[in-house]
């Protein structure tokens, strides 16, 4: 967090923060927990073609016009300004076709990587193809800066990292308090990825609980993060901050289990209504997690639980990184 900020402008980019991530929760739960529909028909379900082309020659010509593209901007990059010598010169005089090749993503990267291949990597043209292709890489560049001399060499030492394989396991410390081991199993089950690269780290915001019966329904706020480990460093891909009202049925042993409704918050406008709807007589409940929903200490609690799992596992990564920033994992730990 920048030190600079003063509290008010703080909390205000806080709140925008988490009113993002909410808006992503619609998303994460439709993807990870409900079921796709069915096409209408085989016509339907089938990719548009061409008039005249076969799928494989069309998604080919779309590949070649993606390339003639990335190379008209790569040209255009390389030519001004003529007086400089600096890779960045070049970049910052062409902002915009640096940032158009960006948008082509792999497209873009499996080009300039068959262009390192070929040999087409002398000088400034190079630099160039190598600062754009370590942006596109991300976290997947194994090669640290300092240990090349040139732009090739730099290609030969490159093994981009695979992210790896991240076992599913329980990460929370097991306490006594029944409603807390709920949520955190329901919330798992609602938002876990399915890939094997990807965990999801959970950090619960209790409010209260209502019983009836054997029926239990808690209301709670959840962050959720989405993780990756790209060689020594721990990445953060996604996440959502969802205020909710789960409920479960109370068995035998006296845990409870079998979440029987999950009802998030809605999006915008519908945000802070819904939230009052969910918790019902509750208005003092409601009101709780309105108001605290920007200032709660969710980060503690995220990080203890991530630090939790990669200990479990054996992981000890060197750097976090984010959309934002890379820094060192010690660094991330013990920040805001």
């Amino acid at each position: 967090m920048n030190p600079l900020l003063s509290p008010l402008r703080k909390s205000t980019a806080v709140f925008c923060a988490l009113l993002a991530l909410t808006a992503c929760a619609g998303i994460l739960a439709a993807c990870r927990s409900g079921s796709p529909e069915k096409p209408a028909s085989t016509a339907e379900s089938l990719p548009a073609v061409s008039e005249g082309k076969t799928g494989e020659e069309d998604s080919f010509s779309s590949r070649s016009a993606a390339q003639e593209s990335i190379k008209a901007d790569l040209e255009t990059i390389l030519s001004s300004p003529l007086s400089g010598s600096a890779p960045n010169d070049y970049i910052s005089a062409h902002r915009q076709e640096y940032e158009n090749i960006l948008k082509q993503g792999d497209t873009a990267l499996t080009y300039l990587l068959a262009e390192f291949k070929s040999g087409r990597s002398d000088g400034l043209r190079g630099e160039i193809m190598k600062a754009i292709c370590v942006d596109l890489l991300g976290d997947r560049n194994n090669v640290p800066e300092g240990s090349f001399q040139t732009a090739q060499e730099w290609y030969e030492k490159l093994d981009p990292y695979e992210p790896a394989s991240l076992p599913k396991k329980e990460y929370w410390e097991t306490t006594n308090d029944r409603n807390l081991d709920f949520v955190y199993t329901a919330a798992m089950d609602r938002y876990a990825s399915q890939k094997d690269d990807t965990v999801t780290i959970a950090a619960p915001v209790l409010y209260g609980s209502e019983t009836q019966g054997t029926t239990v329904t808690v209301f709670a706020t959840v962050l959720v993060k989405d993780f990756q480990v790209l060689g020594d460093t721990v990445t953060n891909t996604g996440g959502a901050v969802i205020p909710a009202a789960i409920t479960g049925t109370v068995g035998s042993d006296g845990k409870i289990s079998d979440c029987t409704a999950y009802t998030q918050a809605k999006d915008g406008s519908y945000w802070a209504p819904s939230i009052r709807e969910f918790c019902g007589t509750h208005h003092d409940v409601a009101e709780k997690m309105i108001s605290r929903y920007s200032g709660e200490d969710y980060e503690t609690l995220l990080k203890k639980n991530l630090q939790a799992y990669l200990k479990s596992i054996d992981i000890s990564p060197k750097y976090y990184s984010d959309s934002v920033e890379k820094i060192s994992f010690a660094d991330y730990l013990s920040g805001d």
